[in-house]
């Protein structure tokens, strides 16, 4: 799998130098599964409820992940413009996963993506369906 780069400052994968209280976690494609592949290591600071990852760090993860899929899959960048969660089970920070996150399809600007939060079984704890919408290049510059 390939590491992508860390987005300086960024909540989710920017580094801990960067954003001290941001997650600092590592971003992966998997090319044969056409994915963003994102291993879980939680502290106890992304608690909700003890023990638990906090549904809105759940989000966050599963934003990257899709946004991530959508800038290797399709070379794009993007911002999300909607996104449903479906929480299945509680996401245990003692308990080893992984968040996967892809395209499902694009249509001109608008790119519809998916993520799951998965445990090492293979079980979906989390579900996340997401609306993107492609950044035009004069807004990259601003």
């Amino acid at each position: 799998m390939e590491r992508l780069p860390n987005s300086s400052g960024c909540f989710v994968c920017g580094t801990r130098e960067e954003n001290p209280q941001g997650l600092a976690v590592s971003i992966f494609w998997d090319e044969e599964a056409r994915q963003t592949v994102i291993p879980i290591e939680a502290s106890s600071g992304w608690c909700g409820y003890h023990g638990v990852i906090h549904g809105g760090i759940q989000v966050a993860l599963a934003d990257d992940a899709m946004a991530w899929a959508i800038r290797r899959g399709e070379g794009i960048w993007s911002v999300t413009a909607h996104m449903e969660a479906t929480y299945r089970r509680p996401v245990k920070i003692d308990s080893p996963c992984r968040v996967l996150g892809r395209v499902v399809c694009r249509r001109g600007r608008k790119i519809t993506t998916e993520a799951e939060i998965v445990d090492d079984e293979g079980e979906i704890l989390a579900q996340f369906k997401a609306l993107f919408v492609q950044m035009d290049e004069e807004s990259l510059r601003s």
